[in-house]
């Protein structure tokens, strides 16, 4: 497990950042949306909480509505996906954890891992490895977990 605070940030080095404290999960989504924005098979994307976020640079970050739930925000100087936001989830946040210096593990459980929206997959993809796969989103348990916890720290 890697030690926090993590930094991590754009290809250029624009923006910044800073995680404090470890992944709930992580998502590789394949889904037609995120293989497009990305230009790869999946967008992979750790969910964390947004008070465990500090962003250094943000105003050289523009923000895409790919859906009217969704926003992602990604450097305006080098075009690198930094971060995504869903309106349902105003107290959680998407990394990109591969942005994360040195390559850094994101520090979430291995057990909340998974592959999300594989029937929308590339015709031509092979997913391997062992991680769950979910037809479509992946079980609300893990980011009910989160939301629970948060309450009850209030």
């Amino acid at each position: 497990m890697p030690g926090f605070p993590l930094e991590g940030g754009c290809h250029c080095g624009a923006v910044r950042y800073r995680l404090l404290a470890p992944a709930i999960s992580v998502q590789h989504c394949h889904c037609e949306r995120c293989r497009k924005i990305y230009g790869t098979f999946f967008g992979t994307g750790a969910v964390v909480k947004r008070r465990d976020v500090s962003i250094e640079g943000a105003e050289n970050l523009t923000t895409y509505r790919s859906s009217p739930s969704l926003a992602g925000q990604f450097c305006r100087t080098c075009g690198g996906h930094l971060f995504g936001y869903e309106d349902s989830e105003p107290r959680l946040m998407y990394i990109a954890p591969t942005t994360l210096d040195g390559g850094a593990h994101p520090g979430h459980p291995a057990d909340k891992e998974c592959h999300i929206y594989v029937r929308s997959k590339a015709a031509w993809e092979e997913i391997g490895g062992d991680l769950p796969k979910f037809e479509a989103s992946s079980p609300d348990e893990i980011i009910t977990e989160a939301q629970r916890a948060e309450a009850s720290e209030r």
